[in-house]
């Protein structure tokens, strides 16, 4: 069989172009960006392409507390067809001295999800938390020293993997259906009527 320059030409941008998924000039439809929204609750979240195409890190940050600490959450996504998947997690504790300096009796529990973004248009995303678990930090990881770093449990739990210690999404919502929420871009312009000179 005989292979012709434009088909190999062909092939090589078949396996190519993928690649440029990224955002950039002629392809701003990317969950990049700030983006603001939630379910029941407000968060704004920021994502930012991160290494191959496709592959994006996510920081969010809800506005309610629940406990006496907790992070914002941190995840990534990769892109999967038409949606974009991925874990997100945050650290969250009850201990009352986690209101004062470390170090600490105890390390923090851990909330971790599973997300499934979608791009509904360029402006608006539908987020999917099909798994919400809190996994007791007891359970994981018990602190260590400067010198010798945290101490893993050996048969410890393993977020996503382990069943969590509270299934959070019955606890949430009183239902076993997944979470779903709605998140709106922030514009990366301003009215120029708004400005003050």
């Amino acid at each position: 069989m005989r292979i012709y320059g434009f088909q190999v030409l062909g092939l090589a941008l078949y396996a190519v172009l993928p690649c440029f998924a990224q955002q950039g000039e002629g392809n701003e439809c990317t969950p990049a960006g700030t983006w603001y929204g939630g379910s029941v609750v407000a968060y704004f979240q920021t994502i930012v392409p991160a290494g191959p195409a496709g592959h994006y890190t996510g920081m969010a940050q809800p506005m309610y507390k629940n406990a006496v600490m907790s992070t914002s959450y941190a995840g990534s996504l990769v892109k999967n067809g038409k949606v974009y998947e991925g874990p997100t997690m945050s650290l969250t504790t009850q201990d009352p001295a986690y209101s004062g300096q470390p170090p600490f009796a105890n390390l923090p529990d851990m909330i971790v999800g599973w997300m499934s973004v979608e791009m509904v248009d360029c402006n608006t995303l539908k987020n999917t938390i099909s798994f919400l678990g809190l996994y007791f930090g007891a359970g994981i990881w018990q602190p260590g020293t400067p010198w010798t770093g945290i101490n893993w449990i050996s048969s410890g739990k393993i977020p996503l993997v382990s069943e969590p210690d509270v299934d959070l999404i019955p606890v949430l919502t009183g239902d076993v259906k997944p979470i779903v929420e709605t998140y709106h871009r922030l514009p990366e312009t301003v009215n120029p009527a708004l400005l003050h000179h």
